[in-house]
């Protein structure tokens, strides 16, 4: 059984280890070999991104994995991930190079041979090698081969090649890591034409808010979506927005933001979004008994006194939500100092969440940051398959935030191993 694995994580290892154990020819697809960083790593327990497999084999290397009480990233990195990686290095093929596309070595998409099935014929990867490797490895490879070579040749080959392998069996275990648009649609009027400087998308907006030294001299930011990467980037601007300067506005088209994160994510990570959702309530809740208890005495003032005192303004809180609503538009001033984004809510849609907001007939707020935490898409990959493609299999990695995500993606492989054994048998089974 000959089979290529992309992904470049630590369920694309496991899989690769798996089905090394299992006797099949594994070539591995890691374009990036770094994992998306999270801040809910830390609370994880000992066990997470490892299995028996990885263990077992480090022991015939005779190193280890030394756990420590909670999950360690580079601990894990530098004992677990690299020499696992490096050990299937030597004996299957790993290949540092990025997938352009996925297809059938001879049928169209819709076609199916006469009498036989699809599986008949063999999946075509198409991937980027850097011409700069390629010609080192042949010159390893094939000295005599490369010295008859003319200089002409080597220089034309500056660009990035493409080259393609034909296999049985195909594994998409690659993250969703990639957003489109800060619009669930997928288009927002003027997206493309503002800078980049003002909008950051998934991980790099996260990365962003980790660093308090790159917010600190902004005063308000915009926050789209609520998924797991929102309520994380959330809880990590807690310190930001408790500075009484700071306001943070979301925009969630959900009628109640984060109702699936606190459904399913770990309880420990509910809670502390709980904890700052109720933080700034009641900062919010006491500042409008103060307003209210102002304006009392303000109305209760003579005419003439109330004309030399302002009356007190209503208050707004800090953190702001806009349910039920789609972000359609941005734009940009000549200064490019913030950026104004334009709301709207459709009828269908119900805004739960400062149900008040909905009311507001324009909906344009200005920001000096757009961060951009919609559910992650994978990134675009040329795919010319049939829907249900018999030997295709795609396993997307559960979000690290909910409740047993390494141990449900551990079932979910030996689900995916089962259906393949239905079409190959193990090399040791009898």
């Amino acid at each position: 059984m000959k089979l290529a694995i992309i992904g470049s994580n630590a369920l694309a290892l496991e899989a690769s280890l798996r089905f090394h154990i299992h006797g099949a020819a594994v070539t591995w697809f890691i374009h990036d070999s770094k994992i998306n960083r999270s801040i809910f790593e830390q609370d994880q327990d000992a066990e997470y991104f490892i299995s028996s497999n990885g263990l077992d084999i480090l022991k015939t290397l005779n190193l280890s994995y030394v756990a420590e009480k909670k999950f360690n990233y580079e601990n894990w990195k530098n004992q677990y991930f690299l020499p696992l990686v490096n050990f299937l290095s030597q004996e299957q093929r790993v290949k540092f190079h990025q997938v352009s596309s996925i297809t059938k070595r001879y049928l169209a998409a819709k076609e199916t041979p006469k009498g036989k099935s699809r599986f008949l014929d063999l999946f075509r990867l198409t991937y980027e090698v850097n011409p700069q490797e390629f010609i080192k490895e042949q010159e390893q490879q094939n000295p005599e081969t490369f010295e008859r070579l003319s200089q002409e040749l080597v220089l034309s080959l500056q660009t990035h090649l493409e080259m393609y392998e034909d296999f049985d069996l195909v594994l998409d275990l690659r993250e969703s890591d990639w957003i489109k648009s800060l619009s669930v649609t997928g288009h927002a009027l003027g997206e493309k034409k503002v800078s980049r400087e003002h909008l950051s998308y998934g991980h790099e907006a996260l990365d962003l808010v980790k660093n308090s030294s790159l917010i600190s001299e902004m005063r308000e930011l915009v926050l789209i979506g609520s998924s797991p990467l929102a309520a994380e980037i959330l809880m990590t601007l807690s310190p930001w927005l408790k500075d009484e300067r700071n306001r943070l506005f979301i925009i969630s088209h959900e009628d109640w933001p984060f109702a699936q994160f606190m459904e399913e994510a770990q309880e420990q990570f509910k809670n502390q979004l709980k904890d700052v959702m109720i933080y700034f309530e009641s900062e919010f809740e006491k500042e409008t008994t103060s307003f209210h208890h102002k304006l009392r005495e303000w109305q209760q003032l003579d005419d003439f006194v109330q004309a030399k005192i302002p009356r007190p303004v209503e208050p707004i809180p800090r953190l702001v939500f806009f349910s039920g609503h789609n972000a359609t538009a941005v734009d940009q001033l000549i200064d490019k100092k913030r950026l104004f984004l334009t709301l709207e809510k459709p009828d269908f849609r119900e805004g739960l969440k400062q149900p008040e907001n909905n009311l507001l007939d324009l909906k344009t707020i200005g920001v000096d940051r757009v961060l951009v935490a919609l559910d992650f898409e994978r990134k675009p990959l040329e795919i010319n398959l049939s829907p249900d493609e018999k030997g295709f299999f795609v396993l997307n990695p559960s979000p690290i935030s909910f409740e047993k995500s390494w141990e449900s993606d551990l079932n979910r492989l030996k689900g995916l191993e089962n259906e393949i054994f239905k079409l190959f048998t193990p090399a040791h089974a009898h």
